[in-house]
């Protein structure tokens, strides 16, 4: 049985849930849904079967593939106002486990402030205690090799907060620059050691993170390898790539409440309709999942009437919301002989580091993004300016409605809190040398400390701009459109200064640390915006844009990530995130993904291994995750589905 099926076979199997995009998210709902042998899913992806392409798999290449349209969407801002019309790339992987699967690979979490803090939104079982157990349930926490405990690697490790036999392995890469190797100690030197595991969600400081990769392999753990391909040929599960969803197919009984009867898709050149007679859940991710609803009618009437799509749920929400990580960071250059990721591309070296990647899991293509801290705002700043974030966000935000969208105010005063709150992140921020492959003539001449806003003001759109659903949206996520982001963002670029110059990593940049990359040659209050609009970049964690919250408050999904107006369409990814977090999202979304499957199981009426028909009638199934059953039928389907799983594994 082949696990990629023809768009004419998948268009004419009957689904019981379709799912719109074969992500993060969109993959681990397929597997964890197809658990169930009686439940049928149907996965469409845009992309393609990528999950033993090396670029893919070794973590240095991470580097390469952003633009390459192999791999990535590769979409574009419009001109951003606050920085002198610079354009934004915004790569999003564009394969089975999307994102995951061209992501850089850190492994960074969400503080218990973050995910409370949903729940104040008026999101009713959301927060970080109904979250915790999902986060451990998708991970395989691994940790550190025993060569790399002797060095203490493993010290700020807290057992008791990660997760163990989960798909998606998370360990410490092997493969560390000099620059990187110093980060932990700088960060010690400057009073920044972690007062704990950031897994905890409440500790801060800097450290070496854990990556998602494999200990040993060092390969890249994600949700084509990991969610999917293990399972791809269970009987109940049916995946398309190369196809792109056109939208959502609605019954022609518009008398309240819409029901969702399938999707239409194209591959080959060719329209297709897929069936599913419980549920569509759309899973295209922050970028594309509300470009989706509003080409099936289901965003702003204005909007839509003006692209001839017909209106069918009236909800201006949809595409809003939209919430980044606004990034920069401080060029510095490495001192003379330093040893950076450039040697990768040395064509005198790269046999070597291949040889040594492949043979042991160790080396340079090993490496990656694997040292970081979590800060608070008070902890960036000198003495002296600790009381500057009170006095900013006095400043800037004095708590008014005015001129915002429904629901944002209440949003914005959360974080405000958070600013000026001394123990809760407000950056998060790294050191890194080369990366990529070097421009000739500029090799080992890139060395970088930078970071992001973690809980940023801003907030931006993403919308549909004709009905053809080969057009990218419209993205506009107005970065630094707040000037609150633009002082934290800038007060960032002074630490990373400051960082550099520290030993023992200003040991490992020329002048130890006070040469900077042309055309900067130091950062203070005149050069600061100079370097912003020069040097900006994503956080590449777009969030929000379908959001999680009351409709009048500017929600588009219920705490059941079920769409307003709808009986059976959810959105469940990164999208639905009413409010932004700290750290890197694919451990979020993973998170939201497991959450949100067994959320769909609950409404399907699982009870001890029973599934709930979609007419009354019921069936013997063995759910997983699901609540045990005494029955000797149930136990009996249960060993025989593991002994399926070991054989097909």
């Amino acid at each position: 049985m082949t696990s990629i099926t023809t768009p004419q076979a998948f268009a004419s199997t009957n689904f019981d849930f379709l799912i719109a995009g074969g992500g993060t998210a969109g993959l681990v709902l397929a597997n964890r849904l197809t658990e169930i042998p009686t439940v049928s899913v149907g996965v469409i992806e845009a992309g393609e079967d990528l999950t033993n392409d090396t670029k893919v798999l070794t973590p240095l290449y991470m580097f390469d593939m952003p633009g390459d349209l192999k791999y990535d969407w590769n979409f574009s801002s419009e001109p951003q106002e606050a920085l002198e019309g610079l354009r934004v790339l915004q790569n999003r992987g564009k394969m089975l486990g999307g994102s995951s699967g061209i992501n850089f690979m850190q492994f960074t979490f969400a503080s218990r402030v973050d995910l409370d803090d949903w729940e104040v939104l008026g999101n009713t079982g959301w927060n970080y205690d109904s979250m915790a157990p999902y986060y451990r349930k998708f991970e395989n926490f691994q940790g550190a090799r025993p060569e790399q405990e002797s060095v203490g690697l493993n010290s700020f490790v807290n057992e008791n907060v990660h997760g163990y036999g989960g798909p998606i392995n998370a360990s410490f890469s092997p493969g560390y620059t000099p620059v990187q190797a110093a980060w932990p100690e700088t960060m010690a030197n400057m009073g920044l050691a972690p007062n704990g595991d950031p897994r905890d969600g409440v500790s801060l400081g800097g450290y070496t993170n854990p990556m998602v990769m494999t200990r040993g392999t060092s390969q890249r753990s994600f949700a084509g390898n990991s969610y999917w391909k293990p399972f791809a040929t269970r009987p109940n599960l049916h995946t398309i790539t190369g196809a792109l969803v056109n939208n959502i197919i609605f019954s022609s009984d518009r008398t309240g409440d819409l029901v969702a009867t399938g999707l239409n898709f194209t591959a080959n050149n060719q329209s297709f309709i897929a069936n599913a007679s419980r549920e569509v859940i759309i899973s295209g991710g922050t970028m594309k999942s509300p470009q989706m609803l509003e080409l099936s009618g289901i965003g702003d009437a204005k909007l839509l009437e003006s692209f001839g799509i017909e209106t069918l749920i009236d909800n201006p929400n949809v595409g809003e919301n939209l919430q980044d990580h606004p990034q920069c960071g401080v060029p510095f250059v490495p001192a003379d002989g330093e040893l950076t990721f450039d040697d990768v591309y040395n064509e005198n070296r790269t046999a070597f580091w291949t040889r040594l990647y492949q043979e042991n899991g160790t080396g340079l293509l090993a490496g990656g993004v694997s040292q970081t801290a979590q800060l608070s705002w008070h902890q960036i700043l000198t003495p002296e300016q600790q009381n500057r974030p009170q006095e900013l966000v006095a400043r800037y935000y004095n708590g008014s409605a005015e001129g915002l969208r429904p629901g944002v105010k209440a949003q914005l005063d959360l974080t405000a809190k958070k600013l000026v709150d001394p123990n809760e992140s407000a950056v998060q921020t790294g050191g890194s040398a080369g990366g990529g492959r070097p421009i000739p003539g500029q090799e080992n001449k890139r060395g970088n400390v930078g970071g992001f806003v973690t809980h940023a003001f801003s907030r931006g759109y993403i919308h549909i701009q004709s009905s053809d659903p080969n057009d990218d949206p419209k993205f506009d996520p107005r970065y630094l459109s707040h000037p609150l982001d633009y002082e934290v963002l800038a007060d960032l670029q002074f630490f990373n200064a400051r960082a550099g110059a520290t030993p023992p990593l200003s040991n490992h940049f020329k002048g130890n640390g006070t040469v900077l990359s042309p055309p900067f040659t130091v950062i203070n209050e005149t050069t600061v915006r100079d370097l912003i609009n020069k040097l900006f970049i994503t956080g590449w964690h777009v969030v929000g844009s379908v959001p999680m919250m009351p409709r009048d408050q500017g929600g588009v999904l219920d705490p059941r990530l079920m769409v307003y107006g709808t009986k059976n369409v959810r959105v469940i990814d990164a999208s639905i995130v009413p409010l932004h977090v700290r750290g890197n999202t694919v451990s979020l979304t993973y998170a939201i993904a497991e959450k949100g499957a067994d959320i769909v199981k609950a409404d399907m009426g699982i009870m001890n291994g029973t599934v709930t028909g979609p007419t009354g009638g019921s069936s013997q199934a063995f759910t997983g995750a699901a609540t045990k059953s005494r029955s000797a039928n149930w136990l009996m389907l249960m060993v025989m589905v593991w002994m399926a799983a070991v054989v097909l594994v």
